[in-house]
């Protein structure tokens, strides 16, 4: 099976199938980093979830009920935004020191690369064109390190424990949840597939 390419802004074409499991393995040098800020967003998504279902239920007993919260329900109220705002401030630094100590990596990679490679293979072009097209190219990956791939893990793990405790709860619940979450999921695939021609 060929793969598709996907043209980029400047032009280069890039695999459309597994380029960004591609991207995983720089990761595997920093194990005890990467699994730090997987617990950072598990606690900071898990946090969210928490406060709103917790938010939701406390103004759908006092709408319904027309019981005010308790002071115990306030007090886990006021935790949890306090937890959500640390948390996420804890995985954005964990995020981006991972995220730098990865792009450091690849900056070497790359020079090695060049090094190796010039004068026979620069064609012509100035090295330093193709190390600044290189290094810009690297640069573009932080977003990847830095805001994908923990926050994928965490978000699936928060799934997986919430669609568990629907079942226990509220199972006909997670017959309106599954299919939103279905189109959600497909939903970057879909716009993939429209880039690609």
């Amino acid at each position: 099976m060929s793969t598709v390419t996907v043209p980029t802004a400047a032009g280069a074409d890039l695999p459309a199938r597994g380029a960004l499991r591609a991207l995983l393995p720089a990761l595997a040098a920093h194990r005890a980093m990467t699994a730090r800020t997987c617990a950072a967003a598990l606690l900071e998504q898990g946090s969210l979830v928490a406060l709103v279902t917790l938010a939701a239920h406390t103004v759908g007993i006092a709408v319904i009920e027309g019981r005010a919260p308790t002071a115990g329900t306030v007090t886990a109220l006021v935790a949890l935004v306090l937890v959500r705002a640390l948390m996420t401030w804890r995985e954005m630094d964990l995020s981006h020191d991972l995220a730098y100590r990865v792009l450091a990596a690849l900056r070497v990679h790359v020079f090695d690369g060049m090094a190796r490679s010039a004068p026979a293979r620069v064609a012509g072009r100035r090295s330093g064109d193709l190390a600044a097209t290189a290094m810009a190219d690297v640069e573009a990956l932080e977003f990847f390190y830095a805001h994908t791939t923990a926050q994928l893990l965490a978000a699936g793990t928060v799934f997986t424990g919430g669609s568990v405790l629907l079942i226990l709860v509220e199972p006909w619940l997670l017959v309106a949840v599954l299919p939103v979450a279905a189109l959600l999921a497909a939903a970057p695939f879909a716009d993939a597939g429209a880039r690609t021609v």
